[in-house]
């Protein structure tokens, strides 16, 4: 009995210490396999991504930010704005993998978000391999910022004002050349005239608010900024001056170059009543008389006058945009029906508007 029992302590003892190492054999398995593992996850290039990703959340691209924001203009957006904007457009990146520049030996990730590319980093493989596997990290980094900015232009009238984030762009903001008025194209050559600018502001990051104002501080709606509304600036007195006028300049100017009545120099004189004395319409209508024997018809009469526009240049300066149908009759009442387009320079003087230029178009 001695004997068996001793022959049962033994195995009891044997199965123990099989156990213990079995189970050191298990455990160290099982730590090799977890860091195994680990070495695994840390080495790949995503979770190499993940790492700088979780830097970014951090603020680790403070430095790149600033050096940025001070190129921004921020007479019209603060300085502190413009850094949290980009700040939390950082903090919402993504990457994309940029296949096309992607190596063996090199792996390309765009640093992106639902609106802007802001920029890209690259993997390389650095040090020696832990565990058979290749360590990625991120060697180099690439910001750009610029996608985010915008800026503002606005082509104006020389009187208006442009409003940038409340800031009242000046002359430092205009850019390139006086802009010709359409309506005024024919004159610019021989005649001072007013003409629009063009304001572009410097860079902003994200919406700012943007407001027009007129020569009389009224504000102006986005969809207002065209020459037609610029163009029309004269008060209902001052259209129905110049209407009144039109009329009756563009009839006495028919019925002289028409000579229909044969009485060319009291038509001469009617039309030139009208105008500024010495001024290149004065002589040119004068220069006229002379070969108004040969363009006698037998009758020529005004259909109709519409005015197309017109626009106050200044206190006592107009324009008017005319066009006038003309029925033109020869042998045996047979007539024509011509359309004519005709633009007039106007001063106010003591005795009332005056023409002072003349072109057709």
């Amino acid at each position: 009995m001695t004997g068996t029992k001793k022959k049962k302590n033994r195995f009891a003892g044997g199965l123990a210490l099989y156990t213990l190492l079995l189970m050191a054999l298990i455990l160290a398995g099982l730590v090799f396999f977890y860091f195994y593992i680990a070495t695994y996850e840390y080495t790949r290039p995503e979770s190499a991504i993940a790492r700088y990703m979780e830097s970014l959340q951090d603020g680790a691209a403070q430095e790149q930010i600033a050096a940025f924001v001070k190129t921004l203009d921020h007479n019209m957006q603060p300085e502190a704005v413009s850094t949290q904007r980009i700040s939390e457009a950082i903090q919402n990146v993504r990457c994309a993998k940029k296949v096309s520049e992607c190596t063996d030996k090199r792996l390309v990730y765009v640093l992106k978000t639902d609106e802007y590319v802001l920029g890209k980093i690259v993997l390389t493989p650095v040090g020696e391999q832990r565990l058979g596997f290749t360590s990625w990290e991120v060697s180099s980094e690439e910001f750009d910022f610029e996608p985010m900015c915008q800026d503002t232009e606005r082509t104006v009238p020389s009187d208006y004002q442009v409003l940038c984030g409340g800031y009242p762009l000046d002359a430092d903001y205009i850019t390139g050349d006086p802009v010709h008025y359409e309506l005024l194209k024919e004159f610019y050559d021989s005649y001072k005239l007013p003409s629009m600018v063009t304001y572009r502001s410097g860079k902003y990051i994200g919406q700012i608010d943007v407001e027009i104002l007129d020569a009389d501080g009224n504000p102006v709606a986005e969809e207002d900024l065209n020459e037609a509304f610029f163009c029309d600036n004269c008060s209902d007195d001052e259209k129905a001056e110049i209407t009144e006028f039109t009329n009756d300049y563009v009839d006495r100017y028919v019925t002289y170059l028409s000579g229909a009545n044969d009485m060319h120099t009291y038509n001469l004189y009617a039309v030139l009543a009208l105008t500024i004395r010495d001024s290149d319409l004065y002589s040119r209508l004068y220069q006229a008389l002379g070969g108004q024997g040969f363009s006698s018809s037998h009758g020529d009469f005004i259909r109709s006058i519409t005015i197309n526009r017109m626009m106050k240049l200044s206190e006592n300066k107009y324009v008017c945009d005319v066009t006038y149908l003309v029925d033109t009759y020869g042998q045996r009442d047979h007539y024509t029906t011509t359309t004519n387009n005709a633009k007039l320079l106007l001063k106010r003087t003591d005795d009332g508007l005056r023409a002072y230029a003349q072109a057709s178009y």
